[in-house]
């Protein structure tokens, strides 16, 4: 699958949220989200543009673990990019195998996600300890799909809502490592 996804810095959340209301998004829901984040050793993630994390939703008593691997970004404006996800039942096992086969453990991200639906497209607002609030619009396409058309019209989701600046290419990851330096 590819993600086409567009992210922005919010400045007013609660302006943010009426007009996602107004527009017709449905709420989805509300989860915190734990992120551990890997590189291997041959090679930095962070030069050619990849991630894998391991990902930890608290669901009930229980958790929801997903593994991602995100290829390079494939578009200049967003960040557009092939996602391959399986779910895990045991994050310390799926650890265990990463490190034997040459991955470390790089970096933790945690947040806490409000998830809308808006047509084929889903809107979340994310709040990030030391960084505040982000919106990022995704859809989930095929390689046969038109992505500059799809991506030309998330931002026109953005304008709708009112943010025509503060777009944002770079991962959280790399805007946590950016603010702490």
């Amino acid at each position: 699958m590819i993600e086409v996804e567009v992210k922005a810095k919010v400045n007013e959340k609660i302006e943010v949220l009426k007009k996602i209301d107004e527009m017709g998004a449905v709420y989805s829901h509300t989860e915190k989200q734990y992120d551990i984040y890997y590189n291997p050793l041959n090679k930095s993630y962070e030069d050619t543009d990849e991630a894998l994390r391991i990902r930890e939703i608290p669901d009930g008593e229980e958790f929801k673990r997903i593994l991602t691997y995100k290829g390079p970004k494939i578009d200049s404006k967003s960040k557009t990019r092939k996602e391959v996800e399986v779910t895990i039942d045991n994050t310390d096992n799926m650890n265990e195998i990463l490190n034997c086969i040459g991955f470390k453990a790089a970096a933790v991200v945690n947040k806490t996600r409000r998830i809308f639906n808006y047509n084929d497209y889903t809107i979340t607002l994310d709040k990030l300890d030391g960084l505040g609030y982000y919106m990022e619009i995704e859809y989930v396409a095929t390689e046969d799909d038109d992505i500059k058309e799809i991506r030309d019209n998330i931002i026109d989701v953005f304008s709708d809502i009112g943010i025509t600046d503060g777009f944002e290419r770079e991962s959280y990851l790399e805007l946590l490592e950016k603010n702490r330096e």
